[in-house]
């Protein structure tokens, strides 16, 4: 069986989250997809993000009626900082006999050899890197194959449409009172207005 491991803040999931982790799994043949969301990210210890049963929660909602999508909260259980290895040693111990595959943004491939261990991230897991139109990828590939040669291998390239969609747009979005409307699915808007997230409330 092939599984891909799609982790994130999801603060809040929107449908970029959603496309990408799809075309991941056409792309690929993945029998499945497992959201992730992180505890606390190292990158954004210093940001202030939404409490993880809520997190968790919008996740559920995105994926409630997605084929071969589920959802994981591994990394909300754990303490300290969530570091994608600890997450691919993990699933790797539970999933002993399947592939595994890391579905990141190709931008964040760049980043990849800073990573905590990355060589042990790919012994244990394949990456699938989601490009856009306009990126660079051969200088992405030309980043990797210099620091980490034995990535060639190991990754792959998935390309998706120019959906410039952040979490951090949709959050602004949300605290001055705009639409999101077909950006994050109804489901989680509704949580969100129901719970008083972003400051966005059903009666306001």
């Amino acid at each position: 069986m092939k599984i891909g491991l799609f982790g994130g803040t999801f603060d809040p999931v929107h449908i970029g989250h959603l496309v990408a982790a799809r075309l991941a799994q056409e792309a690929m043949g993945l029998d499945r997809v497992i959201f992730i969301p992180s505890g606390v990210p190292p990158h954004k210890r210093e940001h202030h993000i939404s409490p993880a049963d809520r997190r968790l929660r919008m996740v559920e909602l995105a994926v409630a009626d997605e084929r071969g999508f589920q959802v994981s909260d591994w990394e909300l259980q754990q303490p300290g900082p969530s570091y994608t290895v600890h997450t691919v040693e993990s699933f790797s111990s539970q999933y002993p006999e399947d592939e595994l595959y890391l579905i990141v943004g190709a931008d964040m491939l760049y980043d990849f050899p800073n990573w905590q261990s990355p060589r042990r991230i790919l012994q244990l897991a394949q990456l699938i890197g989601m490009t856009r139109p306009g990126f660079p990828l051969a200088e992405c590939r030309a980043e990797l194959q210099q620091a980490l040669p034995e990535a060639e291998r190991r990754v792959h390239y998935v390309e998706m449409p120019g959906l410039e969609i952040s979490s951090t747009w949709l959050r602004e979005r949300l605290q001055h009172r705009q639409s999101v409307r077909h950006l994050i699915p109804e489901r989680v808007i509704r949580f969100i207005e129901e719970n008083g997230l972003y400051d966005r409330r059903a009666d306001s």
